[in-house]
């Protein structure tokens, strides 16, 4: 390479550093390089501290389970306890205190509270 163009290419990786700064500074000041903490939950008080499915589980398929449910309950007539979302009431009683808080921290607005109340 001439020394022209390790000239052109400092200029061009400087410029771009000097660009960039500015972003990288608040992304790192900001905490977008790192996870938020976990929300903390009020778990559920009684019982027997069991769900109807270990917690992993529930934490990435709960909405399956209760789309699932809905579909054979409500469009196939059945009579199926463990996956309705009353269910869920019996120990999840405080909505606020549980249900929005991970679906706050997960960024995601779940259809389910439109038709369903729950406190």
């Amino acid at each position: 390479m001439s020394r022209d163009s390790l000239a052109a290419a400092a200029l061009v990786a400087a410029l771009l550093a000097a660009a960039a700064a500015p972003t990288l500074y608040t992304a790192a000041a900001n905490g977008l390089f790192k996870k938020p903490p976990r929300p903390e939950l009020v778990l559920p008080k009684g019982g027997d501290g069991k769900c109807v499915e270990p917690t992993d589980y529930m934490r990435a398929n709960h909405m399956k389970l209760l789309v699932n449910a809905r579909d054979r309950i409500v469009r196939g007539g059945e009579k199926l306890d463990k996956y309705h979302i009353e269910g869920c009431k019996n120990c999840h009683a405080r909505r606020a205190e549980f249900c929005d808080r991970c679906h706050a921290y997960a960024g995601v607005k779940p259809e389910c509270f439109g038709c369903h109340y729950l406190p």
